[in-house]
């Protein structure tokens, strides 16, 4: 996944027209431009939209942790593993269970030479056009690395497994409401790093760059309606549960991530800490689609470790990142569709 370290730095007067430079933890620099301002400033919370709190059922937290308990049972779920085949075929017999149509899009890359599936499933709307909700189910390959260090037996309860869990446990609950916007659940694949280091440009986000890819040619084609914001999650289920002040994400939509978490009583897991992190939100903020993503990685030991298991995860974190999903959405859809339309 992306580097935890990334810093932003502002030197002088060049910083303050460009912004600020990222630095992963091997000394690199971004290797292409991107359209998005990095390093933004904190969000001010100070300034909280009043909104109205929506909760998610009593038991969605634990039902959501019983998908985790299930898919980390398949082990890793890097492409091209039983585990990843598993669970392909479990979010998409979870979410036809639950009265969707699930379509797949696999395809092999011709670099790489491997195989990956991208998983979505359609709620519609008053209006066609969409909000996509979204994570990634690809697992941390932790086999083949010239470090010995890096090659261990990793389950990803947390990375991986507790973003896949959540949206199977809320699908049920978003197709229950009216909503004005299409919903669009996403599962993105190859979303991690094949080198150990993060190697955003050539070979990580497989599957949100090919999916903004299919996007804007269909937009071309008029195939489909627009995209009009992405809702990323990527590691919401820790025991000690804090989702970042995340420095890439759309400033508006960073600002109603925290104006909802004040409006479930959420606010002391969520925004105590700024870090920008490169997750599958980039490829859509490269064309111009507000982006948000709910990520718990700053200060996360158990990040690309043995230790990201499910006795480190918690049903209440669970319960607390669906609190906030679900309050967040109507504003996102106000904000990006309703007003447009």
């Amino acid at each position: 996944m992306r580097s935890s370290t990334a810093l932003f730095v502002v030197i002088g007067a060049l910083g303050a027209c460009l912004g600020a430079a990222l630095v992963t933890r091997d000394g690199s620099s971004p290797q292409r431009p991107s359209v998005y301002t990095p390093a933004q400033q904190e969000v001010d919370k100070r300034a909280v939209t009043k909104l109205p709190a929506v909760r998610a059922p009593a038991d969605l937290g634990e039902l959501a942790f019983a998908h985790v308990r299930t898919l980390v049972d398949f082990g890793p779920r890097n492409p091209g593993t039983p585990g990843w085949s598993k669970q392909l075929e479990y979010i998409e017999q979870t979410l036809t269970a639950a009265g969707l149509e699930v379509r797949r899009d696999t395809w092999t890359d011709r670099k790489e030479l491997i195989t990956f599936t991208n998983l979505a499933a359609t709620i519609p709307g008053k209006k066609k056009e969409r909000i996509v909700l979204a994570c990634h189910h690809d697992t941390k390959c932790t086999t083949g690395h010239k470090d010995p260090a890096h090659n261990f037996h990793f389950v990803g309860a947390n990375d991986g497994a507790s973003a896949v869990a959540l949206l199977l446990a809320l699908a049920p609950v978003l197709m229950a409401t009216p909503r004005e916007a299409t919903i669009e659940l996403v599962f993105f694949d190859g979303e991690e790093s094949l080198d150990w280091t993060w190697n955003e440009a050539a070979r990580a986000l497989f599957g949100s760059k090919r999916f903004v890819k299919k996007h804007r040619d269909a937009l071309l084609l008029g195939e489909e309606a627009r995209i009009e914001a992405l809702v990323l999650l990527d590691m919401v289920g820790r025991t000690d549960l804090h989702i970042q002040d995340e420095l890439y994400s759309t400033r508006q939509l960073r600002g109603v991530l925290w104006s909802a978490a004040v409006a479930c009583g959420h606010q002391a897991h969520v925004m105590q800490r700024a870090e920008a992190a490169s997750d599958d939100h980039k490829p859509f903020l490269d064309v111009g689609i507000p982006s948000v993503d709910l990520i718990d990685l700053n200060g996360n030991v158990h990040w690309h470790t043995k230790t990201d298991t499910i006795e480190n995860m918690s049903p209440r974190s669970l319960q607390i990142t669906a609190d906030i999903v679900l309050t967040m959405l109507p504003e996102v859809e106000r904000l990006y569709v309703v007003q447009k339309g």
